[in-house]
């Protein structure tokens, strides 16, 4: 109890005039502290984590991959008194940084509480936010090379430059109940020559249930329970596409829906560092639940049918001090595949087995699980996926639309060489296979693919980010044609990147 009370102290510092005294008997804490191990800490840190005097959530807005820094490093200007225990080695460069983003924490929860308190303008607590990215695509090595869910413009317009994405975001705290989320995107399709078009990405309101944001809800259209990566925004993402074997669950991410989260106070503090030093996804609680439409982002529903899908996951601190974020996510409902002939037509290129909709659509069964496990790079990390389920997919032989099993996953390392204060460099490796079909594609078209990811991303700074990355990739072709089975490819791309944030 008297190593906790110390530490609090610490956070503490006092008056001016026992500064200095106070800074003695920090030092002496520490060093204490590290010498009975680090398992005593993570056990402090719980039961900190846990009190009821503990503050809320890092920043108060809705998005919590928006979070200090949205991904980005935060710079960080220390005390003498920390700087002093690293230079000793008393304190190791992650203990503090982990010292450093709780007294930013604790500095921001008082300065964005008391300005919202004390500011009746609603409109003065709202934050613009953005990013863009800037691409070129070299030209695939074979001409039925596709990446039907990612980048597909880097396949259909090669050898140009070209936008992938143009994002303007606008979010705020407007009160203690009530936070919202507002993302827009401009980027167009330059496939079809509609170079800048406009389109809703995120909106939506979390309702906090208890003032301490511990329950929640969400309304609007944000992100489904379907994986990790599609958690995980562009700002945090460092490689150029989300993989397959996930990215077919949730095409677009997001949906319409009503969403509830519960999320512990010490699983809101490890989220918002996962988020801010080592580009997490944010807060989507350590439980989740959601009730959606289900048709995937900006799709009309195509029948009366609702998906469900729950979450349920936690960021772990190691006794090392390394982080671990682990977690299960599953949904379930009926989705309406586009494109589709009824069973008798002769001319369609795929058929719905057992009749359309009302609205046109192929009704399928559509569920999946989905288990991941990732440590950020501390300085090597480590993400993984596995994924298994059924859906809709075309018979190659019939074209019948079936409900077929899916299976697929990816594994990932990386390694991230921190070269200055803000400067970073971070090699990656991925490979994945997915093996079931994509719902969200006309006639539901087999996905199978086998893929490498070799890239190299570099951040000078906290607002930009320049990536090269070679794809090496065989699979089928999702262009389907009358009686005849999908063209395979087997090939390369490389593409370059640059991301700049304005936040």
């Amino acid at each position: 109890m008297q190593i906790r009370k110390l530490s609090q102290v610490l956070k503490g510092r006092g008056t001016v005039y026992l500064h200095a005294a106070l800074r003695r008997t920090s030092v002496v804490c520490l060093v204490f502290m590290l010498g009975i191990g680090s398992t005593l800490d993570a056990v402090a840190a719980e039961l900190d984590g846990m009190s009821p005097q503990a503050g809320s959530v890092a920043t108060p807005v809705a998005d919590s991959s928006q979070r200090a820094g949205a991904g980005q490093r935060l710079t960080i200007e220390s005390t003498n008194l920390e700087s002093l225990l690293l230079e000793k080695g008393v304190i190791s460069q992650d203990d503090w940084i982990r010292l450093k983003a709780e007294e930013e924490r604790r500095a921001f929860e008082q300065t964005a509480e008391a300005g919202m308190a004390g500011n009746p303008r609603w409109y003065e607590r709202i934050r613009i936010s953005g990013y863009t990215q800037f691409r070129y695509a070299a030209g695939a090595t074979d001409g039925k090379f596709s990446i039907p869910l990612g980048d597909s413009t880097a396949t259909s317009q090669p050898r140009e430059f070209y936008f992938r994405r143009i994002r303007l975001v606008f979010q705020g705290q407007i009160s203690e109940r009530l936070a919202f989320y507002l993302q827009g995107a401009f980027e167009g399709d330059q496939s079809t020559q509609n170079m800048f078009n406009k389109e809703i990405i995120d909106a939506y309101a979390d309702y906090y249930l208890t003032k301490d944001k511990v329950h929640r809800l969400r309304f609007g259209q944000h992100r489904a329970p379907n994986a990790f990566d599609t958690y995980r925004s562009s700002t945090n993402r460092q490689e150029l596409d989300r993989h397959e074997s996930v990215q077919s669950g949730a095409p677009g991410e997001r949906d319409l829906g009503i969403a509830y989260y519960w999320s512990p106070k010490i699983a809101q503090e490890r989220f918002t560092q996962l988020a801010a030093y080592h580009n997490g996804p944010g807060d989507y609680g350590v439980f989740g639940l959601m009730v959606y439409n289900g048709q995937g982002r900006n799709k009309a529903e195509l029948n009366g049918d609702k998906h469900i899908g729950a979450r349920l996951a936690y960021p772990f601190e190691l006794p090392n001090g390394r982080l671990l974020e682990a977690g299960v996510m599953a949904f379930r409902g009926v989705y309406s595949v586009s494109g589709a002939g009824a069973p008798t037509s002769t001319t369609a290129t795929a058929k719905c087995q057992q009749g359309l909709n009302r609205q046109g659509g192929c009704d399928t069964t559509d569920e999946r699980i989905t288990a991941y496990v990732w440590t950020p790079p501390q300085p090597w990390g480590l993400l993984a996926e596995g994924t298994i389920g059924k859906n809709a997919k075309r018979n190659e032989i019939t074209s019948i639309i079936e409900e077929k099993p899916l299976i697929g996953g990816y594994v990932q390392g990386y390694y991230t060489w921190s070269y200055s204060d803000v400067g970073m460099l971070t090699p990656y490796v991925r490979y994945g296979e997915y093996y079931g079909g994509i719902k969200s594609i006309n006639g539901a078209p087999d996905g199978q693919s086998r893929t490498w990811n070799f890239g190299l991303v570099w951040e000078p700074d906290t607002h930009w980010r320049f990536v090269t990355e070679l794809m090496l990739k065989d699979g089928l072709n999702e262009t389907l044609a009358l009686n005849r089975v999908q063209d395979s490819f087997d090939g390369s791309l490389l593409r370059f990147q640059a991301q700049f944030f304005f936040n």
